[in-house]
């Protein structure tokens, strides 16, 4: 049995893996399993979309059990944002309705319904001075491996390559290993945004 870690582009055969590392790092870095009765949601927020829309930034890490992380972004933020409005949100809104009644009694589910129907965008001052973004996550059995600084190097290598010169990601303001990591490898938090999300999001940026 190996414990060799390839990264590789990733590929639509990836989308179900992808999914799953979202769900299981989906409460603030920990498995959000039992939040959700349909395990697909927030991977078709955060994950699946960029192997339809945004391929050439889409890696994998996987060893010999299969994917174990993922990063994916894009280059243009709004312009990806616009994609998502056009190509993306559409089949989704058929598919779930959007909740209604009090928010404050939805499911983790219907929270996240509600985001296919408004989705939130990426603060100006944040896209103004890093455009591109990236999604990274990993399971538990990659984490403490140097496989995300590794899957970090190589998708910003890839990142310079088709032109990008900075770029921004948001951390859930409860993940503190996830600020931990993304602040260790030069990206510096610029705004915390108290009312995004469940707990807020720390937007990091830095250059490319």
């Amino acid at each position: 049995m190996s414990d060799i870690v390839t990264i590789r582009p990733g590929e639509h055969r990836d989308r179900e893996a992808i999914c799953g590392i979202c769900l299981k790092t989906g409460d603030a870095g920990r498995d959000a399993t039992a939040l959700y009765r349909d395990a697909d949601l927030i991977g078709q927020i955060y994950a699946a979309p960029y192997l339809s829309l945004a391929p050439d930034l889409a890696l994998v890490a996987e060893d010999h059990a299969g994917v174990l992380g993922y990063a994916v972004g894009a280059a243009d933020t709004r312009a990806f944002e616009a994609r998502l409005e056009r190509d993306w949100w559409p089949d989704l809104r058929v598919r779930y309705r959007d909740p209604a009644g009090e928010r404050s009694g939805w499911t983790a589910d219907e929270r996240r319904i509600w985001s296919f129907h408004h989705p939130a965008r990426v603060p100006d001052d944040i896209v103004g001075t890093f455009p591109a973004h990236i999604h990274m996550n990993l399971l538990a059995r990659a984490q403490g491996r140097g496989i995300g600084t590794r899957l970090l190097g190589a998708w910003l290598d890839r990142a310079r390559r088709t032109g990008i010169r900075a770029v921004h990601a948001g951390v859930g303001a409860a993940n503190e290993a996830g600020l931990a990591f993304w602040t260790a490898r030069g990206f510096k938090p610029v705004r915390t945004d108290l009312t995004s999300g469940s707990s807020g999001t720390v937007w990091c940026g830095r250059a490319v």
